[in-house]
């Protein structure tokens, strides 16, 4: 054949080819995450999330998926959503697990058993086998907890009677994220029975006091001519020998969302989660309010010799919040730790966090004051520290 009449048949052949168009992707349909035991049914814009086990498909949370904006998107099959410093994973799957659909035996079973002590002690347990991460840390042999607190439940049981079992297995983890849920009339009954029990049994307890009553102590002591913001959360001075003092005492409470700095701690705190419901950006708002009186305490303490950060009574918040305030000690970018989940018998896919950096960081030693307290957010503000040569930590362990 000669080379022409190739060339003329080769653009013949190609001319008769129809274009291929590959399909929009699209968000509807079910999603399994990358540990975490999470189920999402996107469908028509609107989605509802559930958390399973074998025996259990418990609804979390509905909307509609725009609510998460452009930290939801989607490669391929895959989608990510970004919340704060943590990474999360869902991929698409045919259908939901049989437990979740409507109608099936599985679910029927499941819903059928809702009110079930039994089935909850199950669920729970479950719950925990698949998915904690933390039981070699904790000292926890989980199926002997089963054969020591399954038989305390029966058919029988009352709510309050699970509720007080349930309780006193999860506190042998002695972790501060564990935390159990039930309607008020339950946890009130519960807790007096074991006031009760306590009240015959031992002598009377000194009275503790909380830690904003601590931290109030502290900064009165030290820097009695210091200055403070929404509501004490943050309070700032100069300690003798023209060090610097800031006392952060949550990770979260400093939006500006006009409450009054002289209602009660109870009073604005009350006010404070009202208001933060019904914002968009709850933590886009806390990283406004802690930069702008970070702006404010930056112009206090330019001068000092050292600054102490106070963060002993801080039971946490958002992460970013702490780690704004510790961007303000840092010159550039770097990674500070990683983080993964649980997933079976491996882990998900590793996610590093970064702490940004400023032109100008304080340029001076900074001691970081934690205690048994300082827990959660603080105790990630906590380990980026692990990773700056300006900062030492003093104190104890942190609440985890």
């Amino acid at each position: 054949m000669k080379p022409t009449l190739f060339l003329l048949l080769l653009t013949t052949i190609i001319a008769c080819q129809q274009p291929t168009t590959q399909p929009e992707p699209t968000l509807d349909g079910v999603w399994e995450s990358v540990g975490y035991g999470r189920i999402v049914k996107i469908e028509n814009g609107g989605y509802l999330m559930a958390e399973t086990t074998d025996i259990s498909c418990i609804p979390l949370m509905d909307g509609d998926i725009t609510e998460f904006g452009d930290a939801l998107t989607l490669v391929n099959d895959t989608i990510q959503l970004v919340d704060g410093i943590n990474r999360y994973y869902f991929t698409r799957i045919e259908d939901a697990p049989p437990v979740c659909k409507k109608d099936s035996p599985e679910r029927t079973r499941a819903e059928g058993l809702a009110q079930d002590p039994e089935h909850n002690f199950e669920v729970l347990w479950e719950t925990f086998n698949d998915h904690y991460a933390y039981f070699e840390l904790r000292k926890i042999d989980w199926d002997s907890m089963y054969k020591t607190y399954r038989p305390k439940i029966t058919a029988e049981t009352t709510p309050v009677e699970l509720y007080r079992v349930l309780n006193e297995m999860l506190e042998a983890f002695n972790d501060g994220h564990i935390g159990l849920d039930a309607p008020d009339e339950i946890e009130d009954a519960a807790f007096a029975e074991d006031e009760t029990e306590e009240s015959a049994d031992a002598a009377p307890k000194p009275k503790r006091l909380r830690n904003y009553e601590v931290a109030g102590a502290v900064a009165r002591t030290y820097i009695p001519q210091g200055k403070e913001f929404r509501n004490n959360n943050i309070r700032w001075g100069k300690l003798v020998g023209n060090i610097g003092y800031l006392q952060l005492n949550q990770m979260m409470g400093l939006a500006d969302y006009g409450i009054s700095d002289t209602l009660s701690f109870r009073d604005y705190w009350m006010k404070y989660f009202e208001l933060g419901e019904e914002t968009d950006d709850s933590t886009g708002d806390e990283l406004d309010g802690i930069n702008s009186v970070l702006d404010s305490i930056w112009k206090d303490v330019a001068t000092t010799k050292a600054l102490v950060i106070d963060v002993r009574f801080n039971g946490g918040g958002k992460d970013e919040v702490g780690m704004a305030l510790l961007s303000r000690l840092n010159g550039e970018t770097r990674t500070v730790f990683t983080k993964k989940g649980r997933l079976g018998d491996g882990f998900t896919p590793i996610n590093a966090v970064a702490l940004e950096g400023v032109e100008n960081p304080y340029p001076n030693p900074v001691y970081l004051l934690i205690s048994t307290e300082s827990a959660s957010a603080t105790e990630i503000m906590a380990l980026c520290t692990l990773s700056m040569d300006n900062v030492t930590r003093v104190g104890s362990n942190t609440e985890g």
